[in-house]
C-alpha cells in the first residue's frame, strides 16, 4: 500500500468515528431534556404541601446538605416499582433537596402514578431503605400546563 492509501484508509477512518460521534449526541440531547423534565416534575412535587412538609422535617435534624429524595413510579397492574430516573446519579436538586438513586436511613421517598387525563397521581412520605411500597393514596396530582407542572383539579 503507498503512502496516498494509507492516507486515504486513515482519513476515512477518523471521518467514520467522528460520524458515530456524531451520531450518539442527539439521544444523549433527548436522555438530557427527558431528564430535566422528569426533574422539573419532581420539583413541582415538592413545593405541595405534604411534600414539602416532610423535606422540612428531615432538614430541621441538623443535617448540612440537601435531603435525599427517592423518586419511584408505580405500577401497580405489573406490580411493580420503577425508579424515575436512569443512571446512578440524577442531576437533580436544589439547596433544600437532592435526587439520590441509593438507599439512605432517612429520605423522601417520592412514588408517582401515571393518570389518565396525562400527568402523574403522587404520594410522598418519609421511608428508610426497606420500606418501599406499592401501596399508598394519592396525596394529589400534577399535569402538565405548556413547560410547567401545575396541581390538577
Amino acid at each position: 500500500m503507498d503512502r496516498f492509501q494509507r492516507w486515504a484508509w486513515g482519513a476515512m477512518g477518523v471521518a467514520l468515528l467522528a460520524g458515530a460521534g456524531c451520531a450518539h449526541q442527539a439521544p444523549l440531547a433527548e436522555r438530557r431534556e427527558v431528564e430535566a423534565d422528569k426533574c422539573s416534575l419532581v420539583q413541582s412535587v415538592l413545593k405541595e404541601p405534604t411534600p414539602s412538609r416532610m423535606v422540612e422535617e428531615i432538614a430541621s435534624l441538623g443535617r448540612n446538605e440537601p435531603t435525599p429524595v427517592r423518586v419511584y413510579v408505580r405500577r401497580p397492574e405489573q406490580a411493580m416499582l420503577e425508579r424515575f430516573f436512569e443512571g446512578d446519579e440524577p442531576h437533580c436538586g436544589d439547596a433544600t433537596f437532592k435526587v439520590v438513586q441509593e438507599s439512605v436511613l432517612d429520605a423522601v421517598v417520592v412514588y408517582l402514578q401515571e393518570v389518565q387525563e396525562g400527568g402523574y397521581a403522587y404520594d410522598a412520605r418519609r421511608s428508610g431503605p426497606d420500606e418501599l411500597t406499592l401501596e399508598g393514596q394519592p396525596q394529589g396530582t400534577l399535569r402538565r400546563a405548556g413547560p410547567a407542572w401545575v396541581a390538577g383539579t
